[in-house]
């Protein structure tokens, strides 16, 4: 991992501390870093204005410094108007749906509309989701290059499992057809035991997916003919509301 990669990593750690900051054993322990590490990250973001120290306490904060920059990224994703879509999805399914968006090296969520219903899906924006094994990740591998499709996929699984030699980045080449054809992705309790996730992509002006919407629930609530009949219908049409802001 890159001293960047720890840092990222460290200003997400702080970012969802509670209010009262944390400590650096605290960040150590989080993160895995030893000690040391820790203490030169968290004091170098202080120096560079990205955190704030509380002397007394000795805890880490955000610095309200990045408020302008939280400010910006919201305008320009169009995080409101995508937010009124998720939530007129949510509202008519009943379910947590997510919005999700193709990076260099997979896919991230960027913003969750969670359901009020008991046992429901708890999601946190800013995730990244394995391609292989999300419905979210593979309804967008399934209409992109079909090159790169294989090598996020083969990204994704060895990342999963690092003991793995090979990529069984073949085995998928039926299934993202499939995907691709029905217009949909489904999976069954392969990102969680319990859990069944169901997301249609976000294309683009060129025809190719650059983003993902994605409802998800325990497996009890999404029977075949629910999917088939009604949430599949409901998140296609909410992803094309969505392109008109994120493209």
């Amino acid at each position: 991992m890159t001293y960047l990669q720890k840092v990222l990593t460290m200003i997400e750690i702080v970012a969802y501390c509670d209010s009262g900051g944390i400590t650096v054993q605290q960040a150590a322990g989080k993160s895995g870093f030893p000690m040391s590490s820790s203490h030169r990250i968290l004091n170098d973001l202080v120096n560079c204005e990205v955190l704030t120290k509380s002397e007394e306490a000795r805890r880490y904060r955000l610095s309200p410094r990045i408020i302008p920059l939280v400010n910006e990224i919201t305008r320009r994703m169009n995080i409101v108007n995508l937010k009124n879509c998720l939530v007129g999805l949510k509202d008519k399914i009943n379910e947590t749906v997510f919005f999700s968006e193709l990076t260099e090296n997979g896919v991230t969520s960027v913003l969750t509309v969670e359901s009020d219903r008991v046992f429901s899906f708890r999601a946190r924006s800013g995730v990244y989701l394995p391609v292989h094994c999300t419905a979210a990740g593979l309804a967008i591998a399934a209409n992109i290059d079909k090159d790169r499709a294989l090598d996020l996929i083969c990204k994704s699984h060895i990342g999963n499992n690092p003991e793995i030699e090979t990529c069984p980045a073949e085995d998928y080449k039926a299934r993202l057809e499939r995907v691709r054809q029905e217009g949909f992705a489904f999976c069954d309790e392969e990102f969680e035991p319990g859990l069944r996730a169901v997301a249609v992509p976000v294309f683009d002006s060129a025809g190719s997916a650059v983003a993902s919407i994605t409802a998800i629930a325990p497996k009890e609530r999404f029977s075949t003919k629910r999917i088939n009949e009604e949430i599949v219908a409901n998140l296609k049409k909410t992803a094309v509301d969505v392109s008109k802001y994120t493209l």
